[in-house]
C-alpha cells in the first residue's frame, strides 16, 4: 500500500507544476526558510519556523502547502536546480515528520532564477538561499461571516 500511495503522490507531483500557480488572495500563511550556502541541511532557526509553520497548518487546514527552493548564484545551473530542490524536499520532509500529509505539500525547485537580493554581496546571497513556503487555502473555503 506504502508503495502504491508513493507511486500516486509522484504522478500528482508531475500533474502540478501547470496547475499550481497559488492565487495571492488564498494564500493564509507565508513564511522562508534559510539555508547556509551551498547547503539543503535544515539550521536549528529553520526547524524552529517549520515548527510554526506544521502549527499553522493544523490550525488553518490548507489545501496545499507549497515549498519553493532557490539558490544564490554561486553553484553551476545544474547543481543549482539539484540544491534548490534538495532544500524544498528537505523542508517536505520535516513537515511531514510533523504531521503534515505529504500529498498536500508541493515542491519545486527555482535555482537561481528568481533572486530577491543582490548576489554580489555575502549578505544577498544570505536572503536568495532559501525556500519559500506559503499555506493556500481550500478554493471553496466557507465564509465565516454566514451563519
Amino acid at each position: 500500500m506504502r508503495h502504491i500511495l508513493t507511486a500516486l503522490s509522484v504522478c500528482l507531483a508531475c500533474a502540478l507544476p501547470g496547475v499550481v500557480r497559488a492565487d495571492p488572495a488564498r494564500i493564509v500563511f507565508a513564511t522562508e526558510v534559510f539555508f547556509d550556502s551551498g547547503s539543503a541541511r535544515l539550521s536549528l532557526d529553520a526547524l524552529s519556523i517549520l515548527d510554526q509553520v506544521a502549527g499553522k497548518s493544523r490550525e488553518l487546514g490548507p489545501e496545499l502547502i507549497m515549498a519553493i527552493g532557490h539558490t544564490d548564484a554561486l553553484p553551476s545551473d545544474a547543481r543549482a536546480q539539484t540544491l534548490s530542490v534538495q532544500r524544498a524536499e528537505a523542508v517536505k520532509r520535516y513537515l511531514a515528520n510533523k504531521g503534515v500529509e505529504r500529498i498536500r505539500i508541493y515542491t519545486e525547485g527555482k535555482a537561481k532564477r528568481m533572486p530577491v537580493a543582490d548576489n554580489d554581496s555575502r549578505e544577498g546571497r544570505a536572503r536568495n538561499n532559501r525556500v519559500e513556503v506559503q499555506l493556500v487555502a481550500p478554493k471553496n473555503a466557507p465564509d465565516e461571516a454566514q451563519p
